[in-house]
């Protein structure tokens, strides 16, 4: 993993990179294990820097060898040195589990990893369901995972086929949501409760149908609380279609997140990534 900076001011490396937003934990693992370069020139964190000095960061990432691979092609919306953004399909485990061994994302990744020669662990930044499509972001390294998901900059959107006819057709819902039980054994049931998390969800109609009592939204999330979509629309009376957790099981859940966006951590440029689900041709 290679991470390059320019100066924009004096000051020193240590306190230079600490003010980028570099964890401790991280900058102590490329003091440990790492390298530091300042115009090609090998240095320690307190060497002094100046304004357009060239700041290289070396790290090699420790591979989890314990992850079983699985070639698979996936679909690979954007790549670039540091992220991999996929097109999950829907009833897929991101994480492997003794249910999904080989079949999940970490998994298929890994493969990718290896046939490209991409010595890293993969770096899972948003999740989604087993149940539910859509982009996905993998970081490449832990310092872009941990870039991304300090300042909570990605903006998420998703379409949703919902079993009834909403109103008012654009609104926001703001409802605290909590795990169900305490118990954790098989329990991933979540609530609406007073003492929940803080959940906002914005809604906006774009199809419906009277004869089949469905709607088609567009939801855009402030937060990003385990089935918040799922929780908030079923308390509402509104259960997503395909909902076997909240709702009546169908063919697959109709939840997809279609858009991803966030400011590039390396370039400051904005990535805009959508990917359109055909929900409207299958229901409408």
């Amino acid at each position: 993993m290679k991470i390059e900076y320019y100066a924009r001011h004096e000051g020193i490396l240590k306190e230079y990179l600490k003010e980028l937003g570099l964890s401790r934990s991280f900058m102590k693992k490329v003091k440990l294990y790492g390298k530091m370069y300042i115009n090609d020139q090998e240095v320690k964190n307190y060497f002094p820097i100046k304004e357009g000095d060239k700041i290289v960061l070396e790290y090699s990432e420790e591979e989890n060898d314990n992850i079983i691979t699985k070639e698979v092609s996936l679909d690979i919306c954007y790549e670039d040195d540091h992220l991999l953004i996929i097109n999950k399909p829907e009833s897929l485990a991101v994480q492997p589990s003794h249910k999904h061994y080989e079949e999940n994302v970490v998994s298929y990744v890994k493969a990718y990893f290896k046939k490209n020669n991409i010595i890293s662990n993969v770096h899972i930044v948003n999740r989604l369901d087993y149940a539910t499509s859509g982009l996905m972001i993998v970081a490449k390294d832990g310092f872009t995972h941990y870039a991304l998901t300090k300042e909570k900059i990605i903006t998420r959107k998703y379409y949703a086929v919902i079993k009834g006819l909403i109103t008012p057709k654009e609104g926001v819902i703001d409802l605290p949501i909590k795990r169900e039980s305490e118990e954790r054994d098989g329990n991933i049931r979540r609530i609406v409760s007073f003492d929940g998390k803080k959940a906002i969800t914005h809604y906006r109609v774009i199809n419906e149908s009277k004869e089949k009592n469905l709607s088609l939204i567009d939801v855009k999330l402030d937060t990003g609380r385990t089935h918040q979509i799922r929780v908030h629309f079923k308390t509402l009376g509104y259960p997503l279609l395909g909902d076997k957790i909240y709702g009546e099981e169908d063919d697959r859940l109709y939840l997809h997140c279609y858009h991803i966006s966030f400011i590039n951590p390396y370039t400051n440029q904005e990535i805009i990534i959508e990917k359109i689900p055909d929900f409207e041709k299958m229901i409408f």
